[in-house]
């Protein structure tokens, strides 16, 4: 039912540490609604087949900080209305806004679609949201609930240097498994962060001890000490390795588009094959990767990453050959001769 639905969503928005359970399976047996544009309809309701190869334009909202992309997801019709007044957003000439509905379960796997996805944005009013990551709207297009546990992760990078002379805040958070006086650490200057990004934590060794730190404001942090000078020039580097290890891909495919708009086209390709392959998208890897090996045949990764996606794709004979070709190239690769004889079954039965 719709109004437990938003029941569950106005609950997660005021209660960020509850577990998550009963909302996400709610969100698997009920519909959902997005907001798109397009050219004005006749009175009444009108269905639409969408094809599988087909695509559709969908209301997004663009993080200003991390560039990564939210959709607004709604439980009902009437929420995408108020969504679009609450904003006094403006159609294009010759367009109107209309509300998208789907069948439960079906709106997860679609977004996965969009390019820099970040996640979804259950939307109540405009006082009301819920950020659904990268992580569980993956889980909920496989028909999963992920798992409830807060996610905490270790420091993506083997060094952080904060300056002398930086400011720090510390506080406690409440008990965290096998921890019963978790210390909370911020960085004021660094900016905000929302109730829930608690979800989300990375621990931060402090000589002995430790503290926590939402991960969101632990990027924030990462950018002000690079602006304090304590990131040196490996902020970039740290900052991409960071987006990796704490899941956000949507995040990390912004900044590899923005090393390419500044001529880093090798490195960005090597990081977005990296990305499209831990999310699955092994079409976009392959054809990434056949096309970075053209134009960069000395970067191992392309070799990697391609011959992984050719296998995931069932185009067993054509990642065998590039395996055969990046051995020749790399003689003596411990991953890539593992490959090659992971591959040479497959090979031998066509």
């Amino acid at each position: 039912m719709v109004e437990n639905l938003e029941h569950l969503i106005r609950r997660a928005f005021l209660n960020p540490r509850l577990p998550r359970t009963p909302l996400y399976k709610e969100l698997l047996r009920s519909e959902t609604y997005l907001l798109t544009v397009d050219v004005p309809l006749a009175e009444g309701e009108m269905k639409r087949v969408t094809k599988p190869d087909a695509s559709f334009p969908v209301w997004a909202d663009k993080d200003p900080e991390l560039g990564g992309v939210w959709v607004p997801v709604f439980p009902a019709r009437d929420r995408v209305r108020d969504f679009v007044a609450s904003r006094n957003l403006k159609t294009p000439k010759g367009k109107e806004f209309l509300w998208m509905g789907h069948m439960p379960g079906q709106v997860f796997g679609l977004l996965r679609g969009v390019r820099r996805f970040a996640g979804i944005k259950l939307f109540l009013d405009s006082g009301v949201s819920v950020s659904v990551p990268w992580t569980e709207v993956s889980a909920l297009s496989e028909g999963r609930v992920n798992d409830e546990g807060q996610r905490r992760y270790e420091l993506p990078f083997e060094r952080l240097v904060i300056p002398a002379g930086a400011r720090l805040s510390f506080g406690k958070l409440q008990p965290l498994p096998g921890e019963d006086h978790p210390v909370l650490m911020m960085m004021p200057d660094a900016g905000k962060f929302a109730p829930e990004d608690l979800r989300r934590l990375v621990r931060l060794p402090l000589g002995e001890k430790h503290a926590w730190m939402p991960v969101r404001h632990f990027l924030q942090m990462m950018r002000r000490l690079q602006a304090l000078g304590g990131e040196g020039s490996r902020y970039l580097e740290d900052l991409f390795a960071s987006l990796l290890a704490f899941e956000m891909y949507g995040e990390a495919e912004a900044l590899c588009e923005w090393f390419e708009s500044r001529g880093h086209e090798a490195y960005a390709w090597v990081g977005l094959s990296a990305i499209y392959g831990r999310c699955g998208r092994m079409e976009e890897c392959a054809e990434l990767c056949l096309r970075g090996l053209e134009k960069y045949p000395d970067e191992r990764s392309f070799h990697v990453n391609g011959i992984r996606a050719l296998a995931a794709l069932a185009r067993g004979e054509e990642a065998s050959r590039c395996a055969e070709a990046a051995l020749r190239r790399f003689p003596g690769d411990e991953v890539l001769a593992a490959l090659r004889a992971k591959l040479a079954p497959a090979a031998a039965a066509h």
